[in-house]
């Protein structure tokens, strides 16, 4: 592509069609790089195109005509990577723009040649916030943790989550990942109970059975893939604690196949521009098929449900919002659903994710493994009851999990500025589409010395120093905090616990590199392992007793 100086008048460019902007007339633009002649300056961007200008799934043959771009476009096609007036300068009040990111030919388009984590990872060690412009829009990626709490709970306000909600309205209908407001504060404060510390040691018992009866099903010696195997037992332990009901295994295996396209259906909702529609793809019409398959088997599980005396748990603060001999219905039916489906995927792919990244890492750390084995078999395999504070008992296996929400967390949170603000010194204009780097903060070498390793020795109360509250942000942070947090910290070291006492996992192919994919979290590529018995473990492992 040649680029020429812009003398002619307006209009003469018959056959592309487009206009000069009559706002950028005498507007002097920066010097762009030694391509372009000086001459460049006294208007918008002439480009000689000598191949087909392609925008989207759209080619438009514009073989050697020229083409006038308006200047804010310049840098986005050619690389242009000149600054506009107020780039490097401070505003009024103090605050600073936020500086553009290293420039690329193409806009910031190549960060992602390598895939996503690695452009976060990359985006996290170059500063604390940095201007990405993808296309048309620039993006402010934040990877700084004060600024991210900052965000997310002191100017909470400040922001809105319409991204969020666009990305999960079509599979979690009008649940609290999608509302704002007085509506979401009133659907947490109903669902608040069933996350209560007395509502969380209630549902210990359940979830060692689930776990150990789970254990007794896996065949020894065998090959399994562990991504849907966490899954199908995270999703049983959800249905039967959360929500006090059961289905059939049948059900929870399909729900398990079915998570990794749903997940990917909300990434590309999240990223993907605001005015693009969603477009009918084979892919989008099985999700949106799954979708109201998920939707079916939701609305069953009240038929199922056995309530106990208290009456603390989801299915039961939902049914009773939603009867109106209590009183004005709290919400409809059709929110009671909404609700459900909301927690169980939320639920069960979180903590499956984190059982699965757990056994990957723990097979190259035999000293880590063998800590948690000797933390599972004095809990399990000791013939003494399961207490209320069974994570007194499991504070390795705790340290592990906690490492793992570290290592592979929520790998990105969008936000969008409802007017202008300043964070930590930086301007953000209204209208800002903000990304909050989660998996840069979690991997930010100042709070957290080899950032890449496993280390659950980090959480250590004995450690040196301990990272701060704000580089450690897995379930969020503010009013909008993941309402489940309390549960996930339950579920996983249990769950682990449990499997551990029985089995020792190990990949099939050990020269096989495990790759991280993006998600609604970050998710193993591939993860087939061999589930082995451990030494004296295979007849309590076909009991299905947590006591045993």
């Amino acid at each position: 592509m040649a680029y020429k100086a812009a003398a002619a008048p307006l209009g003469s460019c018959r056959r592309s069609g487009i206009r000069r902007h009559p706002s950028r007339r005498g507007r002097p633009l920066p010097a762009g790089p030694a391509t372009l002649p000086p001459l460049q300056r006294s208007g918008d961007l002439h480009v000689q195109s000598r191949w087909p200008f392609c925008c989207g799934r759209h080619v438009w043959p514009l073989w050697r005509c020229p083409l006038r771009l308006p200047r804010r476009w310049a840098g986005v096609i050619t690389g242009w990577a000149g600054t506009d007036e107020t780039d490097d300068v401070a505003v009024a009040g103090g605050a600073r723009e936020v500086p553009r990111a290293p420039g690329h030919r193409l806009g910031h388009l190549p960060l992602l040649k390598h895939g996503l984590l690695p452009a976060l990872a990359q985006l996290g060690a170059a500063a604390p916030v940095v201007r990405l412009q993808v296309g048309a829009v620039s993006k402010y990626v934040v990877s700084d943790g004060d600024m991210a709490r900052e965000i997310l709970a002191d100017k909470g306000q400040a922001f809105g989550r319409r991204r969020m909600v666009r990305a999960f309205l079509p599979l979690t209908g009008e649940g609290l990942f999608a509302l704002e407001g007085t509506e979401h504060r009133d659907h947490r404060s109903l669902l608040a109970p069933a996350f209560s510390r007395a509502a969380l040691a209630r549902m210990i018992p359940r979830i060692c059975e689930a776990a150990c009866e789970f254990a007794g099903r896996w065949p020894s010696d065998t090959a399994l893939d562990l991504v849907h195997e966490m899954l199908e037992l995270s999703a049983d332990i959800t249905v039967r604690c959360l929500f006090r009901s059961h289905t059939q295994w049948e059900t929870i295996s399909w729900l398990a196949a079915k998570s990794a396209s749903l997940s990917k259906g909300v990434l590309l909702r999240m990223l993907a521009p605001a005015w693009s529609p969603p477009l009918p793809t084979p892919e989008a019409i099985a999700r949106r098929r799954a979708t109201h398959q998920l939707r079916r088997l939701v609305q069953a599980l009240p038929g199922r449900h056995t309530p106990d005396e208290h009456g603390g748990d989801v299915l039961s603060l939902l049914q009773a919002a939603t009867c109106p001999m209590q009183g004005p219905p709290g919400i409809t039916p059709t929110a009671m659903v909404d609700e459900m489906v909301t927690l169980l995927v939320a639920s069960s792919e979180a903590t499956a994710m984190t059982l699965a990244w757990a056994w990957h890492e723990l097979a190259d750390s035999p000293a880590a493994e063998q800590a948690v084995q000797s933390e599972a078999d004095a809990l399990f395999n000791s013939g003494r009851p399961v207490s209320a504070n069974i994570l007194d008992h499991l504070p390795f296996t705790s340290r592990v999990t906690t490492e793992i929400l570290r290592l592979y967390p929520v790998p990105v949170m969008p936000r969008s500025a409802l007017r202008e603000v300043t964070v930590s010194g930086f301007r953000l204009p209204r209208g800002a589409e903000v990304l909050l780097n989660l998996y840069g903060i979690h991997r930010n070498p100042t709070h957290y010395p080899s950032p890449h390793t496993f280390d659950p020795q980090r959480w250590s109360p004995d450690a040196a120093s301990l990272p701060p509250r704000s580089a450690y942000l897995p379930f969020s942070s503010g009013g909008h905090r993941c309402i489940g947090a309390p549960l996930a910290a339950l579920t996983a070291p249990i769950a682990l616990a449990a499997l551990a006492a029985r089995f020792k996992l190990r990949p099939v192919d050990p020269h096989r590199k495990v790759r991280a994919v993006p998600g609604v979290v970050t998710r193993p590529n591939r993860l087939v392992v061999t589930a082995t018995a451990r030494h004296g473990m295979r007849e309590r492992a076909s009991t299905g007793n947590p006591d045993s």
